[in-house]
């Protein structure tokens, strides 16, 4: 057996003699002088040092470039991420003509960029210019049902994620999670895919007599549809909670139905849970299910925010711990900021749900993954390439242990 010991240099000197003494056939020494972070993985009973182990970034300035042809807007955003003194506002363009050379002068760490502008619209800019330089890229969007799509679509070209246009009566709320979301983009390897990848659909069939639900948040709109995509045709119901605003919802589940073979819509309160279908929580409103008569009904409600969200990951798990305890249930959490649903998870695989956590290689925010992960609620961690196909072998494997 070999030991690992991994630190800065003093503390290596420290402990090498005693190291030395204990009965390992080997000992490796890494230096490590910057900062670190180690994880548990309860799972496989080991200790490893996480993907981003360096967190030298944790204290830089992150440089922003700030893209909106309404100059009310360019002084509102200004000055709500001023406010961090992490940020620095390197420079504002007004038209997409000045961006281009703006990027080479001021090289921003993250760029804020609006919808509709004069010359182009925001997503043809960002297909010109992710490409290019691959600079994290958040949308500015006023939230509203024609942009819907434009900014699905902007997440699928490489958009680190969006954020609503700010209102000055909004700012105390809206700021700190503007702030919260720049500072996440700065983190964002490029090397990740946050652009949608094809996942062939799996051959494989689906042991239909189980549910799956499934948690997302940033991230999570592309990696939904590439999983969705990734699926057989004859799916067992599907329930997902995607953290997204009110009127993004419809034309996210619109635009997956028109990708799978099988249904996919918005949920609508009293919707019975069915084979072949997939649901959606709306935005800005809570899901759970409830049991009546053999059957799940879907319960759409104006309950509070969980984790403050709403819908809320956690909140949907909770409804389904009685399911976990004498049905088939798999339960996924994929990428996105923050613990929303990492609780969750756990309580169900504890109950009998059989469990995954997307990959820190494949998540745009390795957030909710790693906390659940951290709390022992991930039966598998899974690369996003390979989710799908997990699925149907949990499915099958509820199969094989009925059968014996």
């Amino acid at each position: 057996m070999t030991l690992k010991v991994v630190g800065s240099s003093s503390f290596l000197r420290e402990v090498k003699s005693e190291v030395e003494e204990l009965t390992f056939k080997d000992q490796k020494y890494v230096q490590r002088d910057d900062k670190f972070e180690v994880v548990f993985y309860p799972n496989e009973g080991k200790l490893r040092v996480s993907k981003e182990e360096a967190k030298k970034d944790d204290n830089k300035v992150i440089n922003v470039l700030i893209v909106d042809d309404s100059k009310t807007i360019r002084n509102l955003l200004t000055k709500v991420l001023s406010k961090s003194e992490r940020i620095n506002i390197v420079a504002t363009a007004e038209k997409p003509s000045e961006v281009e050379a703006l990027i080479k002068e001021h090289k921003p760490d993250v760029i804020t960029l609006d919808i509709h502008m004069p010359e182009m619209n925001g997503v043809d800019l960002l297909k010109t210019i992710y490409p290019k330089y691959k600079i994290p890229t958040i949308m500015i969007t006023s939230i509203s049902i024609e942009e819907g799509p434009l900014v699905l679509e902007a997440l699928e070209s490489g958009a680190f994620d969006y954020i609503q246009k700010p209102k000055i009566e909004e700012l105390s709320v809206v700021g700190p999670l503007m702030i919260d979301k720049v500072i996440e983009a700065s983190k964002f390897k490029t090397n990740r895919r946050s652009s949608s990848s094809i996942i062939n659909r799996s051959n494989n069939v689906f042991n239909k007599d189980c549910t799956i639900v499934i948690g997302s948040s940033t991230g999570g709109t592309t990696a939904l549809k590439d999983i969705l995509c990734g699926l057989p045709s004859d799916i067992p119901p599907v329930l997902i909670v995607q953290h997204i605003p009110a009127v993004f919802s419809k034309a996210f589940a619109d635009r997956l139905n028109g990708l799978c073979p099988f249904t996919v819509s918005e949920a609508i309160d009293g919707d019975v849970v069915e084979s072949n279908h997939v649901y959606i929580a709306p935005g800005g409103q809570q899901m759970k299910i409830k049991e009546r008569s053999g059957k799940k009904i879907i319960q759409i409600t104006d309950d509070a925010p969980v984790n403050r969200f709403k819908p809320s990951v956690d909140y949907m798990f909770q409804s389904f711990e009685n399911a976990a305890s004498k049905e088939n249930l798999i339960a996924v959490i994929l990428t996105g900021m923050g613990k929303d649903g990492a609780k969750g998870i756990r309580k169900l695989k504890d109950l009998g749900a059989l469990t995954i956590a997307q990959s820190e290689e494949s998540c745009v925010v390795f957030g909710m993954p790693k906390e659940a992960i951290a709390l022992g609620g991930a039966t598998e961690v899974v690369h996003k390439e390979n989710i799908a196909e997990k699925m149907v072998e949990f499915s099958q494997s509820f199969k094989r242990k009925q059968a014996s």
